[in-house]
């Protein structure tokens, strides 16, 4: 799922009407496990039953280009933490991104987990647990050191995923500029992720403006020709999982999450795919 498909990873509202669910795969990890300090409200003692979309790197992906196996990623590894920390085993039930909730919903998994923003509407159905908080990045070439503010965007070119909110959000800051005076930004607009990041390294666009982690799985495909500068931008929105509204496993995966949050564990996966560890949402934060 490239992230500004994100777009419809944010009109789940139709999602959440349904009572249906698309139809799943389930795998299990081999994963040992220790003695069993199983939560409450697991729909099975042995397993934490995990629903996801293994389409989005880097949170939730099959590894080496393939299509099926146990999902890699930050969600993934992380749920698999989680499940580890209870001793139990993480299964993970693929499902298409519109149907996770439903999926949910219909007690078919434990928890969603897959890159899932926080949002009203689905509060109104499903717990929320925030465990890391996103935002806006800005991809340039790895030589390039001539943008270290947004007010270093004026008179630059710079690409976008057409239709989303990064397009939006860049038409603003270029008129933000021509309010103070300042030239322009050069918009290009691209249909997919991956001619906004040619257009950089082709030397047609300055940067490019994504999500944070897609800006992240630009970075880690280039070899080395590109880099992130996330920093320039608020972390305004916030990644969480989902668990059935009232369950008993809502403070089970909340209390797990941030004992692995204070432990390091999760920066430290974070950090393995290339995320900003401190972007891992801890008590207080």
């Amino acid at each position: 799922m490239n992230k500004t498909s994100q777009a419809s990873v944010l009109t789940v509202a139709a999602a959440l009407a349904l009572t249906g669910c698309a139809s799943t795969a389930s795998t299990t990890t081999n994963a040992g496990t220790q003695s069993s300090n199983a939560p409450a409200g697991l729909l099975k003692s042995s397993e934490f039953n995990v629903c996801m979309d293994p389409t989005y790197p880097p949170l939730e992906f099959y590894g080496d280009g393939g299509s099926s196996g146990d999902p890699i990623g930050l969600d993934a590894d992380s749920a698999a933490a989680l499940a580890k920390s209870w001793g139990v085993k993480p299964k993970f039930s693929v499902v298409s991104f519109d149907g996770l909730l439903p999926a949910l919903q219909a007690k078919r998994c434990d928890a969603v987990w897959s890159g899932m923003y926080v949002s009203d509407e689905r509060k109104e159905v499903a717990d929320a647990i925030p465990y890391l908080a996103t935002g806006r990045g800005l991809v340039t070439t790895s030589s390039d050191d001539g943008i270290r503010s947004i007010d270093d965007l004026a008179g630059k070119t710079v690409a976008v995923l057409a239709g989303g909110v990064n397009e939006a959000e860049l038409k603003k800051m270029s008129a933000d500029l021509e309010a103070k005076g300042k030239q322009t930004i050069t918009i290009q607009s691209y249909p997919q992720n991956n001619q906004t990041a040619a257009a950089v390294r082709n030397g047609k666009a300055d940067a490019v403006l994504e999500t944070d982690l897609s800006a992240a799985e630009i970075v880690a495909k280039s070899n080395g020709e590109l880099k992130a500068n996330i920093d320039l931008f608020k972390a305004d929105n916030q990644l969480a999982v989902y668990t059935l509204k009232g369950s008993p496993m809502t403070a089970s995966v909340a209390e797990g999450i941030q004992a692995l949050a204070a432990d390091g564990t999760l920066g430290e996966i974070a950090e393995r795919y290339g995320l900003d560890p401190e972007r891992v949402i801890t008590e207080g934060k």
